[in-house]
């Protein structure tokens, strides 16, 4: 891995980003927001930044090789899928349970390597899965009289968001490196913006004198969500791989869960801290490359 301190931070410094997103969220929510209104203003917000800042990035190419679109294309879908299913499910549940199931996208990630390579995974992958899965119950309160109380659709959400934040995580190591990273990141927020405008249409402009200090934090939602980590994750997860960007991006888990005790101040007990670091158990055993187990992902974009 080349410069891997530098491109290690930048996975980091992503998966931190998202990690403060669920609590800014319901903050917003409190503020007046709406599901659809918080989702359309930070990608609209982030939209002009980054085709703004293009011109003047330096690094990379300025075009976009024809196979590339097919896979940017997917990923803007999938980034889509996931702000919709995550923010509408954040609506109904605290940000500590969120969180949780949106990080199912660990073992999921597995099953869709399984699907594309057809390759049985390594003993250290199913020993992490199983890690994961024991976490997750334990994360989660499965067995806590409060967990039945949420309706069963926004755990449908919870687990959807892991599964396309999944396929995000997935094609992100097959994006050309070659290609500025902010092009990138610009062409796929553009994608993603189009397809949410689909199930929330843009009517949050007539809601804006409604909501204390709006554009403050529709910025604020848009800058670390759908500006700093794609151009984060653009640049370091070609030269990480998929992989281990699993591994550094598992920040985002103990960050989300420790913002929301501190900023929220939900309720975090001891049993769904332990589920928390059992879950990282897991993304580390089963994502840390080994000698004799090669990257997962292609990183050549010519090869695809």
């Amino acid at each position: 891995m080349k410069n891997a301190p530098w491109y290690a931070l930048m996975v980091l410094a992503a998966g931190s980003c998202f990690g403060l997103i669920s609590p800014m969220l319901k903050i917003s929510y409190n503020f007046g927001f709406t599901a659809a209104e918080a989702t359309d203003v930070q990608y609209v917000l982030g939209l002009i930044p980054l085709w703004l800042m293009m011109p003047f990035w330096r690094q990379g190419k300025k075009h976009i090789r024809r196979g590339q679109w097919p896979i940017l294309a997917v990923i803007g879908l999938a980034s889509a899928a996931t702000s919709y299913t995550y923010y509408s499910a954040l609506l109904y549940m605290p940000a500590s349970l969120a969180i949780v199931l949106l990080f199912q996208f660990t073992w999921m990630v597995m099953l869709i390597d399984i699907v594309v390579t057809r390759k049985v995974p390594s003993r250290p992958k199913w020993i992490g899965a199983g890690l994961i899965v024991v976490g997750t119950i334990l994360a989660v309160g499965l067995f806590e009289e409060r967990f039945a109380h949420f309706p069963l659709w926004t755990i449908a959400f919870g687990l959807l968001a892991g599964l396309s934040y999944a396929i995000t995580l997935y094609l992100s190591a097959y994006v050309d490196s070659d290609t500025s990273p902010v092009l990138r990141s610009a062409v796929i927020v553009t994608i993603a913006t189009l397809i949410v405008f689909i199930p929330f249409p843009p009517m949050f402009v007539q809601h804006i004198g409604a909501v204390k200090n709006f554009w403050a934090w529709g910025f604020l939602m848009a800058l670390f969500s759908q500006i700093v980590p794609p151009i984060l994750m653009m640049i370091a997860i070609p030269h990480t791989g998929g992989r281990m960007a699993g591994v550094l991006g598992s920040v985002e888990l103990p960050v989300a869960v420790l913002s929301a005790w501190l900023i929220l101040g939900e309720q975090v007990n001891l049993m769904r801290w332990i589920g928390v670091i059992l879950i990282l158990a897991g993304i580390i055993i089963s994502e840390w490359p080994t000698r004799e187990e090669p990257e997962l992902l292609p990183r050549n974009p010519e090869s695809i």
